[in-house]
């Protein structure tokens, strides 16, 4: 049997599962027109959605798997409960200036 790797797991499949769940090309649907909560411009398509997140410096939270967000609880609990570094501490004050910082940059 031959067998590929999961390009969103990582994980080992044999070829017949994964040409079963990859069996051909498909039209994306265009998305339902939004205002964004980052910068209240209005994205009616794609191409809009993209070029707002590579100028807002964001990303869909739909890109993430569900194991980086367990990761990531993981790691809020261990901060929350006093497990980490003065280092890790510095950076996380910093990271939540700067995000404060650019809303209030936004905003005017």
């Amino acid at each position: 049997m031959r067998w590929r790797q999961c390009r969103h797991t990582g994980k080992l499949i044999p070829v017949d599962e994964a040409a079963k769940k990859y069996a051909g090309h498909y039209i994306q649907g265009d998305i339902e027109t939004f205002v964004s909560p980052v910068d209240g411009s209005v994205i009616s398509d794609r191409k809009q959605l993209e070029d707002h997140n590579r100028r807002n410096n964001v990303v869909n939270a739909a890109e993430f798997s569900p194991e980086y967000y367990a990761s990531k609880a993981k790691e809020r609990a261990r901060f929350y409960e006093g497990e980490h570094t003065r280092r890790e501490s510095h950076a996380r004050k910093s990271e939540i200036y700067e995000i404060i910082m650019r809303a209030e940059r936004n905003a005017n």
